[in-house]
């Protein structure tokens, strides 16, 4: 008798391209449509109330799906530039290991015998990067010193990228003072900036309470037993294994390595928060950082090249699948189907009650996340048209801004399309399966204690 193949969890690039196909399906499917835009505070916003469909046949054919994908690649070649220039930089860094004495040595040292206490506190730190200057794909910096401490401490990969993009995410989310979502959202709904921000400190504070309770009852358990690791046998706990040296004291290059990170992450920070920088300056730092960095410890030019590819090396497969993500929003933008979607996903919360308006409002906004994983662009294609059902409906302007936060940020810890999420993988080295079969239940529960609070918002006039 023949043995019956076992199903396995599909690759992250199957499940891609299954979703570009699907892109694709639904071209040929949906009449294409649009909103008519204008411009509003320098940004360019659908107007209410002036969906119309499209004449001309947008439709994409399956044979050029191929084309498509291409054209995503063209479309992330930003991102994919800086993902595989600042993997090499994290090489160099990562081989110098400043960054990792000091997280490693400094940190653990302090918490001898708490060790869990490790996993809320730099949550928490991670966050503040998350709510005040829209933190999401520069926390990859952080990643491999965490996971190296984690590992050390008897924990996984896992444990430490959670703590950094999930502890990460939970601030974004909040967005207390983010101008990438709360800001633009605001502005949109024509509120005072960072109005409201009593009831985003609760729920960041929800978050990393929720979020830190399930990464840490991960953590105990594979320290305890690491078979039950959901990467035991995978080799990635072991790519990452060193043995903590307590009592090793820090020579002047650390501290130099060190103050080269800590500037030139400043600068970074200091860009990206005022400045408008994005991905071509952020490369320029890393560089520049790994530049100092290699001078510092006395590396060759040749030493110094082969970090930076091997570095390189560990972002390729993440750099590939961000060229197909992109492509799933190329293929609804090349279709006229965007403004479709948002349409048809409108029309039910008309009919809803108030209450569960503000809930329909969330789940709306996480369907769409799925296609537009970008909080400012989601939020200049669906604020003007949630905003005024808001007003017919007696939900709270700020009531809408909160439920588009809350759909917009909780899922991109879960959505294979959210760009960040494919670069934390890459560099923690994990498989977007295995990811997905460890986050799916915190992410989750943030998912429901968020709908919960926007529900509540809603009752209460928020």
């Amino acid at each position: 008798m023949r043995k019956r193949r076992r199903m396995e969890f599909p690759d992250t690039y199957i499940i891609l391209i299954g979703l570009c196909l699907l892109a694709v399906i639904l071209t040929i499917v949906l009449p294409a449509g649009q909103y008519d835009r204008e411009e509003r505070n320098g940004r360019t916003v659908v107007v209410a109330g002036t969906f119309h469909e499209v004449e001309e046949d947008h439709s994409i054919s399956i044979l050029n799906l191929p084309v498509e994908i291409h054209k995503g690649f063209i479309d992330g070649a930003e991102i994919i530039g800086f993902m595989l220039i600042m993997g090499g930089c994290m090489g160099i860094i990562t081989k110098a290991g400043a960054i990792n004495f000091f997280i490693q040595n400094s940190l653990a040292r302090r918490v001898r015998g708490k060790e869990k206490i490790i996993i809320p506190l730099l949550m928490a730190i991670m966050a503040v990067g998350g709510f005040t200057f829209g933190m999401t794909v520069e926390g990859v910096a952080f990643v491999p010193a965490v996971i190296t401490l984690c590992v050390a401490l008897g924990y996984d990969a896992l444990v430490g990228m959670a703590i950094v993009f999930i502890g990460g995410n939970a601030g974004y989310t909040a967005g207390i003072f983010n101008p990438f979502n709360v800001g633009v959202a605001q502005s949109i709904a024509e509120l005072d900036a960072f109005s409201g921000s009593w009831y985003r400190w609760i729920l960041l504070a929800v978050l990393l309470v929720v979020s830190s309770i399930g990464i840490t009852r991960y953590a105990v358990r594979v320290k305890k037993d690491p078979t039950r690791s959901v990467v035991y046998g995978t080799g990635n706990t072991e790519s990452w294994h060193t043995e903590l040296d307590l009592s090793a004291k820090a020579t002047s290059k650390e501290y130099m390595g060190l103050a080269a990170f800590v500037i030139g992450f400043g600068f970074l920070i200091w860009g990206a928060s005022s400045q408008g920088w994005w991905f071509g300056q952020f490369s320029a730092v890393f560089f520049w950082i790994a530049v100092v960095t290699g001078a510092i410890y006395g590396y060759s030019l040749n030493q110094w090249a082969g970090y930076f590819v091997d570095g390189m090396k560990d972002m390729v497969s993440g750099a590939v699948a961000v060229g197909f993500a992109k492509a799933i929003s190329v293929i609804l933008a090349d279709g006229v189907i965007i403004d479709t979607v948002v349409y048809y996903l409108a029309k039910p919360l008309e009919v809803l009650p108030g209450m569960i308006t503000s809930a329909g409002m969330m789940v709306v906004q996480t369907i769409i996340n799925l296609g537009v994983p970008s909080g400012s662009a989601q939020a200049a294609v669906t604020m003007p048209i949630v905003v005024p059902l808001s007003d017919l409906l007696g939900v709270s302007r700020q009531t809408a801004v909160f439920a588009f936060q809350c759909g917009d940020g909780i899922s991109n810890c879960l959505i294979p399309t959210y760009t960040s999420m494919i670069t934390y993988l890459a560099a923690s080295r994990l498989q977007y399966k295995n990811w997905l079969k460890f986050a799916w239940k915190i992410v989750g529960a943030e998912w429901l204690a968020a709908l919960l609070m926007t529900v509540i918002a809603a009752a209460i006039g928020y």
